[in-house]
């Protein structure tokens, strides 16, 4: 049995005859003695300190030798002490160290929310230093120089960036299905990018997000496909839950047989090749003003206006002045921009609600200026007013399409109002215009132009069977009665289960005759995205039919946000910041187009990334000056 080792100390002994007394050099030997020449006794501070109980503590050790004091020293009392001892100094220093970490990492945030506010307020990065001094002014804790230079906010925006797009990237590897949207562009350097969004699902719910900018080296289908895929693989993307691509048409991207599209089935076998619908409709109203003089006729007189006001401020102010005095609205005149989807819709719309602002301030010119004099002579005459009220009810319609595809505002019809106003006199707010005989033929023209219209509609829609038949998932498709539900879906079951043929066509019908029927009952009220946020819970009751709606509605019909990505990079990558390099560039642009405003932003995870890449000598630093 284990005995604790007894304190020599402790034990009573007779005086002898010589009697011994403290040599004062034990002090120095033992840094825990005391001595109270008073009680004429030595003590021990450490085991005093942690309450212990032995001589050392009370009532004192007279026994004055040396070999008492080594005696205690190797006790259990006195070793137990000891380590109590160390401990209690160990977490003294470890909260020591802990509050200088934590005073560090509240000045490191300081420098990573400043990063951050710079790459998402679009900033050049050589205002970081002076936004840094801003924050000292108003008493943010940071640094007093350290990772303030320009290198620095360079490297936290990089990591910044990196951990938005690994979290998309896992959202997407995480999601049961995704598409893809890709378009080609030129900076302002000249240097060819693909810009690649992702459409996913993320708790069942469709998300279209910004993943990359990817640096050209060559721009045929070989090249641009070897480098998405190779992006998506390296960050362990699944490419056969790729279900679809989104584009703006271009050959190179859904080439029947040497497209993007055509040579990414390799590897995602059930992919759908989609050209933007918003793209289309805008090709069929292109291919109408080529077919139709009177279009042109109207493009003519917007372009002309438009040139007349945008080259003379004088002339701009001079509207201005009699749009006030008509109260009119303050509108500039806007050209027509071919690859602009909206532009004819907004060009006519200004002219139309400037157009009595515009007719006085021309008048008043038209004797000393040719332009002017001839754009009075166009616009007051019944034709240009006529085709202006028609094609702005016209593209008001295709701009509400297109606005619907694009998430945009829109406006209201107006040719039939024009008509009454005029039918009985030749004036219109105040202009008045002329007639010419072939006026007349006017209504027999705009018929022909919607018929053309609406082929070229049709030319550019053709229909594709895989679509349509997803269209069965849409509540508002449904029938209105129950008795029609049986046969409701069978035709489009048996499309969808011969191209993904990974389904099975008994099962998946077996699930549709069912679910179905909840549908009918439940949910006819629903949007499809909300569909399927009710039915995931039943995906494992309705695996199939659940996956299918996953993958519809993860299928781009529209590569509008590929737009939207250039214009970010544009609005980045300017005259100015033209050295920006295509890394730099994608980093910047992620931030700004997925990054959380800045008030939400969190540094956090940032700076812990940050810390990890290897020891930070700011960390060291201020270690060692809190311990000096």
């Amino acid at each position: 049995m284990n005995k604790r080792k007894r304190d020599s100390s402790d034990e009573n002994q007779k005086p002898a005859k010589n009697a011994r007394s403290f040599n004062a050099k034990w002090l120095q030997l033992f840094a825990w003695l005391t001595f109270d020449s008073i009680r004429n006794a030595m003590f021990c501070t450490i085991c005093q300190k942690h309450k212990k109980k032995n001589n050392f503590v009370y009532p004192g050790a007279s026994n004055f030798r040396k070999s008492s004091l080594v005696d205690h020293a190797s006790s259990n009392d006195h070793v137990q002490a000891l380590k109590s001892d160390e401990a209690a100094k160990d977490n003294k220093l470890k909260t020591m160290v802990e509050k200088v970490y934590e005073k560090t990492d509240d000045a490191m945030t300081t420098l990573f929310r400043n990063a951050y506010y710079i790459a998402k307020e679009n900033l050049p990065i050589d205002k970081y230093q002076s936004l840094n001094e801003l924050s000292k002014m108003n008493g943010a804790p940071i640094t007093s120089t350290m990772y303030q230079e320009d290198t620095a906010c360079s490297e936290f925006i990089k990591i910044i960036s990196s951990q938005i797009e690994q979290t998309v990237l896992q959202d997407v590897k995480d999601s049961p299905a995704f598409s893809i949207m890709i378009d080609e562009s030129t900076d302002l350097s000249t240097q060819k990018h693909l810009i690649l969004y992702l459409s996913y699902l993320k708790d069942a719910k469709l998300t279209i997000t910004y993943s990359k900018l990817i640096n050209l080296t060559a721009c045929d289908s070989v090249a641009i496909t070897s480098q998405l895929i190779a992006y998506l693989q390296a960050n362990d993307v699944d490419l056969s839950k790729m279900y679809g691509m989104g584009s703006d048409g271009a050959a190179v991207m859904i080439g029947k047989h040497t497209g993007v599209s055509q040579l990414l089935k390799e590897n995602s076998p059930y992919l759908i090749e989609m050209h933007c619908v918003a793209h289309r409709l805008a090709l069929a109203c292109v291919d109408l003003s080529k077919e139709i003089p009177e279009i042109k006729f109207v493009e003519s007189i917007i372009k002309t206006v438009y040139t007349y006001f945008k080259r003379s401020p004088s002339n701009l102010s001079e509207l201005r002045t009699w749009q006030t005095i008509l109260d009119d609205p303050q509108l500039n005149p806007l050209d027509v921009h071919k690859v602009r989807w909206l532009s004819m819709g907004h060009a006519l719309d200004n002219l139309r609600r400037s157009l009595v602002s515009i007719v006085h301030m021309v008048s008043d010119q038209g004797d000393s200026d040719i332009v002017a004099s001839s754009m009075v002579h166009h616009m007051t005459s019944y034709k240009f007013l006529f085709l202006l009220h028609f094609l702005s009810d016209i593209f008001s319609k295709i701009n509400i399409l297109t606005e619907y595809l694009t998430d945009e505002p829109s406006f209201e019809p107006l040719l039939s109002q024009f008509i009454l106003t005029t039918s009985e006199q030749d004036n219109f707010k105040g202009i008045d215009f002329s007639r010419s005989p072939r006026d007349a033929t006017l209504p027999d023209k705009v018929v022909h132009l919607v018929s053309t219209l609406t082929d070229n509609i049709k030319d550019r829609f053709p229909d594709s069977k895989i679509f349509e038949a997803f269209t069965i998932f849409e509540p508002a498709s449904f029938p209105v009665n129950i008795s029609d539900l049986p046969n409701y879906g069978t035709s489009q079951m048996s499309t969808l289960t011969s191209h993904y043929t990974s389904f099975d066509e008994d099962s998946t019908l077996q699930e549709w005759s069912t679910i179905k029927y909840i549908i009918f009952n439940n949910f006819r009220h629903l949007s499809p995205a909300e569909l399927l946020t009710e039915v995931t819970p039943m995906k494992e009751q309705f695996v199939n039919i659940v996956n299918l709606i996953e993958i519809a509605s993860v299928l781009p019909v529209s590569s509008v946000e590929c737009e939207r990505g250039f214009s970010r990079q544009n609005l980045i990558k300017t005259k100015l910041r033209c050295k920006t390099s295509t890394d730099t560039l994608d980093q910047l642009m992620r931030i700004g187009l997925v990054g959380v405003p800045v008030k939400d932003f969190d540094p956090k995870p940032a700076l812990r990334q940050w810390q990890s890449n290897r020891q930070r000598q700011v960390y060291q630093s201020n270690k060692q000056n809190a311990f000096s």
